[in-house]
Formats: structure tokens, C-alpha cells, sequence
């Protein structure tokens, strides 16, 4: 994005989890940011706990905004009580954006189909109730994932990004069809990322967010790293080849699209 005032090109990392960070603390990860022109993080829960730091985060850094949910890992342990906790903490701080990252996950994960869906449809529910949008965990559940957020499209709160989107080029479009949001991280750098990248290139820019997802997945220089915020210039700087437009448009219009959706200003 371009401000009038600064010309200033910037970045936004829209999923990050500073709490899982070990190798750096919070402080110098975001100023490590901001050197690389991040703008704006944000911190993303994945339990009530780690919405609860999220919230902390959000509240000690200008820079850092909030999401509060439950990652479908813990979807077992998901009861009225963790949804009263989230609902609280939603009503009493402005700087949470979203709720999530929710969803379903049938990679190694033992929860049952029956709770992960429970739990993914009260995420959707309340950040409905809200007004504020749901980011959406999906490993290897796209039928289910669709199948969910079918019942939703349309209604006048519902907006949804899919986080870490790991499908095709035609799960891609399906996922915008209904009016989602797609969010590549450094999985798209990847030299065997061919299906990623053909879904990059044929979405357009204004669908599109970029995030780390640190510390996993860091980008292609540093795979197998820990990852962080700083490394989201990377993801830009690939979709950019990708579409063959420059790194500032990417910047620009990815920007603005986080701005908008996650209401941050």
C-alpha cells in the first residue's frame, strides 16, 4: 500500500504465531519486522491459552493485532466454556481482528471428524456474531472445508480467509467462488511448490494475502529454519515472479487487501 503522505511501501504478515517462537523473543521479532518493512502481524491462536497470549501481544505491540480460536487439533477439548472465553475476550479488546485459525485437519491428527466440524462451525458462528472474519485451517479436508462454509456463504457477516492454502489451482477458484480469501506463505518459494504456485498465478492479486505462518514453513533461503515475520518479504517477492508484476504492486494491493478485511485501520 501507498500512503499519500509517505509514499511508504509496506507488508503485512496476516497469520503468524509469535508465541512458538523460541529462538528470538517477541521484541526483537517485531522490530526485526518492522526493519523489513512489516507493517502490521498478526498473531494468530491456536488455543485458548495461546489467544490469551496473542492478546498480550496485541495489547504490548502497536504493530501487532490479535486473532482467538482454537486449531482443530484441540477440537476435543472444545466445550461452551472455551467458547465463552473466546466470546469475552472478543468483546473486551478492540485490537482482535478475526477468530481461528479453525477448521479441519486429517493429516496425523486423532481428533474426530464429528469435533473438529463442532468446533469449526462455533469458530464460524461466532466471528459471524461479531462481524469479524474467521481464518480457516485446512490440511487435507478441502470437500469438508467447502462443504462447512457452504451453509455460510453470503450471509452479511461471513468472511473468511483460507489460511496456509495448500489446494489446486481448481480448489482455488472454488475457494473465491464462494468469496473467500487466500493466504500463501513460504510454502509457495518451494522448488516443488507446482501446485501452489499455478493456484498464485491464476488468483487475482486482490484475492490474495501473504503470511509467514512463522515459525513454520519458512521460505526457500532459509527452509528448515525457524521462521519469522521479517521472511515475509520472500512470499511477496515470489508471487510477484509469478505473476510477472513487481514486488511494490504485490505489496500495495496485498496490503490493502489485509487493511480492508481485517479492518486494521
Amino acid at each position: 500500500m501507498q500512503t499519500q503522505e509517505t509514499n511508504e511501501i509496506y507488508l503485512i504478515d496476516t497469520h503468524a504465531h509469535l508465541d512458538m517462537i523460541e529462538k528470538k523473543t517477541p521484541e526483537i521479532i517485531v522490530k526485526e519486522a518492522e526493519n523489513e518493512n512489516v507493517k502490521y502481524i498478526i498473531n494468530v491462536g491456536s488455543s485458548v491459552e495461546g489467544s490469551l497470549k496473542s492478546v498480550e501481544f496485541a495489547k504490548k505491540f502497536k504493530s501487532v493485532f490479535a486473532t482467538v480460536g482454537v486449531h482443530p487439533h484441540y477440537a476435543d477439548k472444545f466445550t461452551r466454556k472455551e467458547e465463552e472465553s473466546l466470546d469475552k475476550l472478543i468483546k473486551n479488546n478492540k485490537k482482535i481482528v478475526a477468530v481461528g485459525e479453525a477448521g479441519f485437519d486429517f493429516y496425523q491428527n486423532t481428533v474426530s471428524k464429528k469435533d473438529q466440524e463442532k468446533t469449526f462451525i462455533s469458530h464460524i458462528e461466532l466471528a459471524i456474531k461479531h462481524g469479524i472474519p474467521i481464518a480457516i485451517h485446512d490440511r487435507e479436508a478441502h470437500k469438508e472445508t467447502i462443504n462447512v462454509l457452504k451453509n455460510y456463504t453470503g450471509l452479511k457477516n461471513f468472511k473468511a480467509v483460507m489460511h496456509c492454502f495448500s489446494g489446486d489451482a481448481d480448489f482455488a477458484l472454488k475457494c473465491i467462488g464462494i468469496g473467500l480469501y487466500i493466504s500463501f506463505t513460504g510454502v509457495i518459494t518451494f522448488k516443488n511448490a507446482k501446485m501452489t504456485k499455478e493456484a498464485a498465478k491464476i488468483i487475482p492479486l486482490e484475492k490474495i494475502f501473504i503470511e509467514t505462518d512463522a515459525p513454520f514453513l519458512a521460505p526457500q533461503p532459509y527452509r528448515g529454519h525457524e521462521n519469522y515475520p521479517a521472511y515475509v518479504k520472500y512470499i511477496a517477492r515470489e508471487i510477484a515472479q509469478i505473476k510477472k508484476i513487481s514486488v511494490e504492486e504485490v505489496a500495495n494491493i496485498t496490503s490493502q487487501n489485509a487493511i480492508n478485511f481485517f479492518n486494521l485501520l
